[in-house]
């Protein structure tokens, strides 16, 4: 075994006997790494970008999606490229061909940037946290005895300044909305296919339902939910939400007990289609006071099997898997607000319904309090709610 010091390993944090350039967990689906989400206010653009390391796989990749409405409105286009490199001997550089991250401060500024390349995207963004990162409930998954997923996360609301160039159309980003999440630990879709020598639970795992995961910088603070719900009147099967007060600000910052939500599906072909139209959501603070915000996305949707999700990339393999010392593809493919995508190649969508957004959220009790962010509402297995609206439409 090679011995090798990172440049971490001069800072007094060490976990193991090992260095930096070791995780504890052997497992090909441990990674490490950010998602950045942007978007504008009109809805024109929702730009999605991601940057993970693979220390077991000793690979380093990134992508990045955005989704651009057309002159007309009426359909979108969504670019595509994404990266991927060996890891190891360049650990220490958060670099992945044209794409890179700085961390300016940690935990409070971060800068993104990407150079000129074939793929007609490149960008300069520095993200500012409007409050301290909000870090979510630790999620650990054991199936049939064996740890399936370990996963932490950090989430932090940013305003973003910069530029992004989009097929030689140069943006200026001024003060926009942003939203960033650094994940560490055992993936579902991430460091190829699960080994076909593993046994299968006895029965499938219930899938989720109805997800949504949206943060949103309103007016004076930032507002963070996310849940899973079977449907029905079932109980939420994952919830987890939160206010935080920006930096400076001497207002208190709290978790949320769920209430209810609402959701509407949008209509194409005389069926109601896995996308979400609009929906509320119903949040009740430590005071007992219920606040009460309605969503809607206002971009084109975000497919992320275009950044290499859910067997992305061109092999079909997705995330972290070793495809050469440095690697590079990338498309554009033709998008609408429901579910059809048209690409310049025969690409089987795995997941052809999960797509996020760039969204808006309203408090239905100050419609003057209104804010711009992330907004994902999927639907994963059957959900009676689309169910209902289905047959209510025949």
């Amino acid at each position: 075994m090679v011995r090798r010091l990172t440049q971490l390993d001069e800072v007094p944090r060490h976990q193991l006997g090992e260095t930096f350039d070791t995780v504890a967990d052997p497992s090909p689906h441990w990674s490490d790494g950010y998602y950045f989400t942007l978007g504008d206010d009109r809805g024109r653009y929702a730009w999605f970008m991601g940057f993970r390391l693979h220390a077991n796989n000793d690979v380093l990749d990134a992508f990045t999606c955005v989704s651009v409405a057309s002159d007309g409105g009426a359909r979108g286009r969504q670019h595509n490229m994404r990266w991927s490199r060996r890891l190891r001997p360049d650990i220490d550089s958060l670099r992945c061909g044209p794409v890179s991250v700085e961390i300016i401060e940690g935990l409070r500024t971060l800068r993104t940037s990407c150079a000129p390349n074939r793929h007609g995207q490149s960008y300069d963004l520095v993200w500012e946290g409007i409050a301290p990162p909000y870090n979510e409930d630790h999620v650990r998954i054991f199936v049939n005895g064996r740890l399936q997923s370990d996963r932490s996360n950090y989430l932090q609301c940013s305003n973003v300044s910069g530029w992004i160039d989009i097929d030689g159309r140069r943006v200026e980003v001024d003060g926009w909305c942003g939203v960033r999440d650094h994940s560490w630990g055992i993936g579902n879709h991430t460091g190829g296919p699960r080994s076909p020598a593993v046994a299968p639970p006895p029965e499938p795992l219930a899938a989720p339902g109805l997800r949504q995961w949206c943060v949103f910088r309103m007016r004076d603070r930032v507002v963070y939910w996310q849940f899973h719900h079977p449907g029905g009147d079932a109980s939420y099967s994952k919830f987890e939400a939160h206010c935080a007060a920006p930096y400076g600000s001497t207002a208190p910052s709290f978790r949320y007990a769920p209430v209810h939500h609402e959701v509407t599906f949008v209509e194409g072909d005389g069926r109601w289609l896995p996308r979400l139209a609009s929906g509320t959501v119903a949040l009740r603070r430590p005071d007992g006071v219920v606040e009460r915000y309605r969503i809607e996305p206002i971009s084109f949707p975000v497919y992320l099997q275009g950044g290499g999700y859910f067997a992305g990339f061109d092999d079909g393999l997705g995330r972290g898997v070793y495809r050469g010392d440095l690697h590079d593809e990338g498309e554009v493919w033709e998008i609408d607000r429901g579910i059809d995508v048209a690409t310049p190649r025969p690409v089987e969508l795995h997941r052809a319904h999960y797509a996020e957004a760039w969204g808006r959220c309203t408090n239905l009790d100050d419609p003057s309090d209104t804010g711009t962010g992330h907004l994902e509402c999927v639907v994963l297995g059957a959900y009676p709610g689309l169910t209902e609206q289905v047959r209510a439409s025949s």
